[in-house]
């Protein structure tokens, strides 16, 4: 029985893609598919994608033509075609660490949707963290305000059972302009009155976003290199606990500095809903 099915949206990117799908491969947990979701990739992402599906059976290839913005229709098709219940995400350039999929499968047995310590590895090394908790209501209190537009869940590293999505009745589509794809999407599951959330203890999906760091500059050789480091901390034999340990050197700065932040967010929202009643009085 396939317990976890991992889903990967592909487009450009077949130097990390390899080291993406080997993390997932390398789980723990043995039973699992990735559906590699292609979004009309280039000709070297589909010769990288059929070398990796004649190696390993678990791996599929759904190749579509290049969709509206990055193609998020289809991750809904992915998501029907899936053979698990558990439906996990993760982007084209990013690792999970062995026990990930473990950790979600156990908070799904409770929960709808699910992740990892949320946050991203910097370039020096650190990792710093995107605050929040999806079982803390002033959290997702935050996330849901369309004036705050306050985010702490990404596609790598969340999880949700194929049951809740199809009840929810919102699949993937189109992200609006001048919205993120994952909150967007995952705002809507959220709002579902069946939507029990959690967030685990532990970071177990290291993010390496294009948009921090001046990654954007990047060629795909750099993306590379600095992708096979953080893979061979990934497939070393201590690795959840040195990413343990990055956590708690970044856990106090982070909390300080997202609790600053977030007062003066509110503040700053009560003042701009304080000025529009009053100009809706006048």
């Amino acid at each position: 029985m396939t317990r976890a099915s991992v889903l990967i949206p592909a487009h450009d990117k077949p130097t990390t893609l390899p080291l993406t799908v080997d993390t997932v491969l390398r789980q723990s947990v043995e039973d699992l598919e990735v559906l590699v979701i292609g979004d009309g990739v280039t000709d070297a992402v589909r010769d990288v994608v059929a070398d990796l599906t004649r190696a390993d059976e678990r791996v599929r290839f759904l190749d579509f033509p290049k969709g509206p913005h990055h193609g998020e229709r289809y991750r809904h098709d992915a998501v029907l075609a899936a053979r698990s219940d558990a439906i996990f995400y993760l982007c084209d350039d990013d690792l999970l660490l062995p026990e990930h999929v473990a950790d979600l499968l156990d908070l799904l047995e409770e929960h709808t949707l699910v992740q990892s310590l949320n946050g991203y590895c910097r370039v020096n090394g650190d990792v710093e963290f995107f605050v929040g908790d999806l079982a803390d209501p002033e959290s997702v209190e935050l996330l849901l305000d369309e004036d705050i537009r306050h985010n702490f869940v990404s596609i790598t590293g969340t999880a949700h059972s194929k049951a809740f999505y199809e009840r929810a009745g919102v699949p993937w589509d189109t992200t609006p302009p001048g919205q993120w794809p994952d909150h967007f999407q995952f705002a809507r599951l959220i709002r579902h009155p069946d939507f029990r959330g959690a967030t685990s203890g532990r970071m177990t999906a290291l993010q390496l976003p294009t948009s921090e760091d001046g990654r954007d500059t990047w060629t795909h050789a750099e993306r590379e290199a600095e992708l096979a480091r953080w893979h061979e901390l990934v497939v070393g034999p201590d690795a959840q606990a040195r990413i343990d340990e990055k956590v708690v050197a970044a856990l106090v700065p982070a909390l300080v500095r997202h609790s600053t932040a977030a007062v003066r967010l509110r503040r700053d929202v009560g003042l701009l809903r304080a000025e529009i009643d009053e100009l809706r009085a006048t």
